[in-house]
């Protein structure tokens, strides 16, 4: 075969990581029953035996067994615990909730990132990989948006009637990738005011369209407030170390005033519309976690048992918050929740401090992804969206990109890299 029409290992690599973003975010969620999602995780785990077995052979200073070993045990924890769990609960066989929780396996995209930057794959050539299947995903949903009939899709009993949802002032409305919408937004936003090439700043502002008009499609007021509060708080307490010390003040005081307000609120639930279903959701989940407060009741099933089959049809644990996750995972997967978003959150914030201590700007991806972590921080309690399959993308991606700039940016000790994704 001519060289010039010969693929390099490292194109192949490239578009499957787009393909892998792009099933992870939930751009195939609007054809074919989402099971696109399933190719994703295939692929994922792919690239991560390919880096795996590579970095293995080639590279003898990796420390190879915490990369390898901690994504199978940290999913494999809450697959087993959380389906055997709904098993014994529900008298059901395990194997349904367990492919049930599939979601989780993308998890490995955290090493599978770190392997294939320790085979030469260049930290800014991920970084253009994961802008480039957002961009793809916003555009796919404004086509799908515009080909799907949405009134027939609500009314309908099949899988496109859960991704459709309608109220009168804002009509029916196709679910958005949120996470993919957010992190774009913040992401063009800096670029246009980071890049001085006028070139350069119109060519952002395209993106800036396109997720302009998905915000005017569905109206979502609340989660526009939530990404505008956290970059309001960046400059204040995240920008940098010495500001971090004030949310040592801030946060006493912020908790006080929430309990001050703790009953308001809850007379502002209990009125509004559904509250009565909601409350009773509430009560059912937060008994049910206390009966299991060790790894809860369990993920269920469409092909055993769901929850609306065992608390009755308007039961949804997903749309109850964090009192939603104890009723599934109980309230050690709480703990382990909480760890994890403040670990990331964490994370991002040192690797964004240390790289504009380096080069005197933001990174735009690592800003970008701090902005959406701190806006699902604020929004903790209400939708602890890190459990679910855009979230865990992101919390992947974010910990395997932060480890991958760690060692451009020499914050650990850098060791031999191998370049095996050539030609």
């Amino acid at each position: 075969m001519p060289s010039s029409v010969r693929l390099s290992v490292k194109s192949i690599v490239g578009f499957l990581f787009i393909l892998i973003f792009f099933a992870g975010y939930q751009g195939g969620k609007y054809f074919a029953n989402n099971r696109f999602q399933e190719v994703g995780l295939a692929l994922t785990f792919l690239l991560f035996f390919y880096g795996a077995v590579f970095t293995a052979l080639t590279d003898r200073t990796i420390r190879w067994s915490w990369w390898f070993w901690s994504a199978p045990l940290i999913v494999g924890y809450v697959m087993l615990s959380s389906s055997a769990a709904f098993a014994l609960n529900a008298g059901v066989p395990i194997m349904p909730s367990l492919f049930a929780s599939r979601e989780f396996l993308i998890l490995f995209l955290a090493p599978t990132l770190y392997f294939i930057y320790r085979l030469g794959f260049a930290v800014e050539d991920m970084h253009r990989l994961f802008v480039a299947s957002l961009i793809i995903i916003i555009i796919n949903y404004i086509i799908s948006y515009h080909r799907v009939d949405l009134e027939a899709a609500y009314f309908s009993t099949g899988y496109m009637s859960y991704l459709v949802t309608y109220d009168e002032w804002r009509g029916y409305r196709l679910k958005p990738p949120t996470f993919a919408l957010i992190i774009l937004t913040c992401y063009a936003s800096i670029r246009l005011f980071q890049d001085g090439s006028p070139l350069r700043k119109l060519l952002w502002v395209i993106p800036l369209l396109l997720v302009g008009y998905v915000w005017s499609l569905i109206m979502a007021r609340s989660q526009m407030a939530t990404v505008a509060m956290a970059m309001l708080l960046y400059p204040i307490f995240l920008s940098r170390p010495n500001r971090a010390n004030l949310l040592v003040l801030v946060v006493p005081i912020g908790l006080i005033v929430l309990l001050a307000a703790g009953s308001t609120l809850v007379d502002a639930f209990m009125n509004a519309e559904g509250a009565d279903v909601r409350a009773k959701a509430y009560v059912i989940a937060w008994q049910t976690a206390l009966e299991h407060p060790i790894i809860g009741f369990g993920q269920s099933s469409g092909y055993s048992k769901t929850y609306q089959d065992v608390f009755g049809p308007k039961f949804f644990p997903d749309d109850l918050g964090i009192v939603g996750t104890a009723f599934k995972y109980g309230f050690l997967g709480v703990f382990l929740y909480l760890f994890a978003n403040f670990y990331v959150l964490f994370r991002l914030i040192k690797t964004n401090w240390y790289y504009q201590k380096r080069h005197g700007v933001h990174h735009p991806l690592i800003w970008s992804l701090l902005m959406m972590m701190t806006a699902l921080t604020l929004n903790l309690v209400l939708n602890p969206g890190l459990a679910y399959m855009q979230g865990l993308t992101t919390a992947a991606f974010a910990v395997g990109i932060t480890a991958c700039l760690y060692e451009d940016m020499g914050l650990v000790s850098r060791a031999r890299r191998v370049v095996a994704t050539t030609s």
